[in-house]
């Protein structure tokens, strides 16, 4: 079972993202509806997984977690798509953020 650091898996999965097209807000926002499955606006683990299993993303069952907390910002266990977005693409710069 080897662990990769939740950096280099979040690299792995946004290669994976921008290889299906995700490379704008739309691209990123489809994608997240895609991964929804019970349309609730945020993703459960289970969801997340699912998604990273259906996308083959190419991340072991063990490295999920790992990779769903870096996006979990705030801890409660699901992740919006604001924690997605600034995950995949970064937070956005003063100049950006208006």
């Amino acid at each position: 079972m080897r662990q990769d650091s939740p950096q280099s898996l979040l690299r792995l999965f946004m290669d994976k993202l921008r290889a299906r097209g995700a490379r704008g807000m739309i691209g990123l926002q489809r994608i997240f509806k895609i991964m929804d499955d019970d349309e609730s606006g945020a993703l459960s683990l289970r969801e997340f997984s699912k998604a990273c299993k259906d996308f083959k993303i190419g991340i072991s069952e063990e490295n999920v977690p790992a990779l769903f907390s870096l996006f979990d910002t705030n801890g409660d266990g699901t992740m919006s798509y604001q924690e997605f977005l600034e995950a995949v693409r970064g937070q956005l710069n003063e100049r950006r953020n208006w």
